[in-house]
């Protein structure tokens, strides 16, 4: 049998209602992303603080989500596939309201640069800002659904960040040699490209329990077996 038609099957309507809360954690924290991002671009610092602020109700979305989860957990017993589900609920959750932390983060660092250019450096970021939302929406969709192909493609694109991320350090770095009167800003945008690295690696994580639900096995353990 189809797993997702297993889970929801055996747990119907309460499975759904999971399956919308991390939906819902998710589109908040691709908003929360967006606009940390699109603060940086504009350097609209009530943007940022909106960010920053937002933070608060994804944690009680997380709350929601965990009780939920629980209480499930306690009154069905599940077993198998089913409590595999319940258990990644549980982390994709967690992943969720940590990728909110990173971009609160990011939102942070925005309203403490002072108004420096480094145009390349924060292009760079929100390329990286980019791949990491459409991974994020990827993610979320491929768990709700189960799709382990669709979920594995994400894991394997947090390859992209990670160039990234590597070019954006070794441009920045340059800029703090060259200029020490631009060290200050720099190290905020390279805080800011360590925060979505650490994203992209949640992200990553979201696609190893899509793999876990399905075969039960660790995805990284079985990529090294090949």
């Amino acid at each position: 049998m189809d797993t997702q038609q297993h889970i929801v099957k055996s747990f119907d309507q309460e499975i759904v209602d999971l399956n919308a809360r991390i939906s819902e954690m998710g589109n908040t924290c691709r908003d929360q992303l967006e606009k940390a991002i699109h603060s940086l671009n504009t350097s609209d610092f009530d943007l940022a603080r909106s960010v920053i602020r937002g933070d608060a109700d994804l944690n009680l979305l997380y709350a929601g989500l965990e009780d939920a989860a629980v209480r499930l957990l306690a009154r069905r017993q599940p077993v198998a596939v089913d409590l595999r589900y319940l258990l990644s609920a549980l982390r994709v959750g967690a992943e969720l309201e940590r990728i909110g932390d990173y971009a609160a983060s990011i939102a942070k660092r925005v309203m403490e640069l002072t108004g420096s250019s480094q145009e390349e450096a924060i292009d760079l970021i929100s390329q990286i800002a980019l791949i990491c939302r459409e991974m994020l929406i990827d993610s979320v969709e491929s768990f709700v659904k189960i799709d382990v192909k669709r979920g594995m493609a994400v894991w394997h694109r947090d390859n992209d960040v990670d160039r990234k991320f590597a070019r954006m350090m070794t441009l920045l770095r340059q800029k703090m040699q060259e200029n020490t009167e631009e060290i200050e800003d720099c190290t905020q945008l390279i805080f800011m490209g360590r925060c979505l690295e650490r994203i992209g690696d949640h992200i990553t994580n979201i696609a190893e329990d899509i793999f876990y639900i399905e075969t039960g096995e660790n995805y990284i353990t079985t990529v090294d077996r090949q």
